[in-house]
């Protein structure tokens, strides 16, 4: 899949959370969601600071190898038994909250609208390059890979706590499905999905 495509799925997906976000009430904002003590606020508010990551990134191109070759490698890494993923995750939430907290409704969904229409016109213009991906060099196509999988797994979170039935652009449930299924180990996830093992295999992702 090329980097165009991924960033087609990733617009795709931020379209929506910008719809979702213009159409909820006070009170739904106000919703408790799956994750622990965030509210969809705060949800909201943790996925709206990616578009500003992908603008971030697009102004750090690296002319080096890769170091991390794929987001499933990056995020494999990531979630590893005392990974970032588990040492951050107190902070994570208290940014989630505090953005939540400081940026008003119209600056939540201006995210991306805004800022993440800009972000994925600058990453068109560059193509397949190397950015530092937080300190980590990556391939640009595999830092919009993590921005699809945070944007369809929340999505999920969001309409999860809406009470509505999952409504995910396609490409972005194939995509991420992709990404995790290479996070697994492979003869752990065949035999996990082939009812022939009952070894603890998820999850993949915290």
């Amino acid at each position: 899949m090329t980097i165009d495509d991924r960033l087609s799925i990733l617009e795709a997906l931020w379209s929506v959370w910008a719809e979702r976000g213009r159409a909820m009430t006070e009170d739904q904002w106000r919703q408790p969601t799956r994750l622990g003590d965030w509210d969809i606020r705060s949800l909201y508010a943790h996925v709206a600071s990616w578009p500003e990551i992908l603008a971030g990134v697009t102004g750090r191109v690296r002319d080096a190898e890769p170091v991390a070759p794929t987001a499933a490698a990056l995020l494999r890494y990531i979630n590893a038994p005392g990974g970032l993923a588990h040492s951050e995750r107190n902070r994570v939430a208290e940014n989630a909250r505090a953005d939540g907290a400081r940026q008003s409704t119209a600056q939540l969904i201006d995210a991306f609208a805004g800022t993440g229409s800009r972000a994925i016109a600058a990453a068109r213009q560059l193509g397949p390059v190397v950015v530092d991906y937080f300190g980590a060099l990556l391939p640009l196509a595999e830092a919009v890979s993590i921005g699809i999988v945070e944007a369809t797994v929340h999505l999920l979170d969001l309409q999860r706590a809406l009470g509505r039935e999952p409504d995910v652009p396609a490409g972005g449930l194939a995509h991420t499905t992709a990404v995790l299924v290479e996070m697994a180990p492979a003869v752990d996830f065949i035999e996990a999905a082939t009812g022939r093992s009952t070894e603890a295999l998820f999850p993949l992702l915290s």
